[in-house]
């Protein structure tokens, strides 16, 4: 439809084992853009064309809306090639494992745009924790960008990078329990709308999750409406025995540390201290992407995710951003209206496969 989520049509230019050979859009402007901007030799207006003639070793699916995610998908595992696809990964739990069974079937690989999970400052980030700087973890805060999109939508739209990282470093989640609510109050029936970009239905301007990782790690979650916090806000805190690690700033451009389990208001030490994040992971050869560039953090955020994607394929192995790490963080996304409906705690996995705002619907 001519818009590309996030730089996907453009993530495989610095990659020169990827030969971009044809673009399908079904918006002719969006179309013609994204050829001159790929440099791809033929265009499409149908994928389902494109995918029959060009026999491509590997596709990326970069539409933001979720509404064709899986005939998209499961067309292009039909036809033999491995898979980028853009976040969030689709609308329901059943949707995504319909994609992934068609890709087992099929035999090939898929790797989700979770950029944050293979960013240095992530990587750097598991390494301290890694090696005690503090102490055992106990907590994950996670925090959306609550700007006007606070809630649910910004659960789906971008708390899936969240919780991607929540899971990261928590584990596997077992339970949940959560709000949604409109203002201060708790959201109803009647509260549920339909989200932007096809993501399926939302309610609420305000959520606040828990959920119960492994090892006794609680996470919680919250997004509310109107903060104003963006971009400085987005990302999440590590809460250990000895101190705390707040990985925040789009595409993490902040990483703090604090020498206290709790914040101690007035203490001699009571401050937070600026940890140097490298600009490449170990062993990373940066691209040709100027870093002052707009897009160059997630053009380098994508294909760190591509790199990886081709590594797994070479060998035979699951992509580190792999489908089934980003179903895993959609069900701690779908979690949320789960416990909502249900009035209290629920088990993870999820037993209910489809939109869980149908329970709410329901009651």
């Amino acid at each position: 439809r001519g818009n590309y989520g996030h730089g996907f049509d453009t993530a495989f230019l610095e990659i020169p084992e990827i030969d971009i050979v044809a673009v399908a859009d079904a918006d002719e402007t969006g179309r013609q853009a994204a050829q001159i901007r790929t440099g791809a030799r033929r265009i499409y207006a149908n994928y389902r064309t494109m995918l029959a003639q060009e026999k491509s070793n590997l596709v990326a699916i970069g539409p933001r809306f979720v509404g064709e995610r899986v005939a998209m998908v499961t067309a292009a595992a039909a036809a033999g090639a491995h898979i980028f696809l853009e976040k969030p990964m689709a609308a329901t739990l059943a949707e995504a494992d319909t994609m992934l069974d068609a890709c087992a079937h099929a035999g090939v690989k898929m790797a989700v745009g979770h950029q944050g999970r293979l960013h240095p400052a992530t990587l750097h980030t598991m390494h301290l924790v890694e090696q005690g700087a503090i102490g055992r973890l106990r907590q994950i805060r996670g925090y959306g960008k609550m700007d006007h999109r606070g809630g649910g939508q910004d659960l789906m739209v971008l708390g899936t990078h969240v919780l991607d990282l929540m899971r990261l470093f928590g584990g596997n989640a077992h339970w949940a329990s959560a709000e949604l609510l409109v203002g201060s109050t708790l959201a109803t029936p009647a509260d549920v709308r339909a989200g932007t970009e096809e993501i399926g239905p939302v309610a609420g301007d305000g959520l606040r999750a828990t959920y119960g990782f492994e090892n006794g790690v609680l996470g919680f979650f919250e997004s509310f409406a109107g903060l104003g916090g963006g971009e400085d806000l987005f990302g999440l805190d590590l809460v250990g025995e000895t101190g705390q690690l707040s990985l925040r700033g789009g595409f993490f451009k902040r990483l703090l540390r604090y020498p206290h389990p709790y914040v101690i208001p007035g203490a001699a030490d009571d401050r937070w201290e600026v940890v140097p994040v490298p600009d490449a992971a170990p062993g990373e050869v940066l691209d040709g992407t100027p870093p002052d560039r707009s897009d160059a953090p997630r053009q380098r955020g994508n294909q760190r995710l591509v790199r990886d994607l081709l590594a797994a394929i070479a060998e035979d192995r699951a992509p580190l951003g792999s489908g089934e790490r980003a179903r895993a963080a959609l069900e701690l996304i779908q979690a949320v209206a789960a416990a909502h409906a249900a009035g209290g705690r629920i088990d993870i996995p999820l037993v209910e496969r489809g939109h869980p705002y149908a329970g709410m619907v329901d009651k």
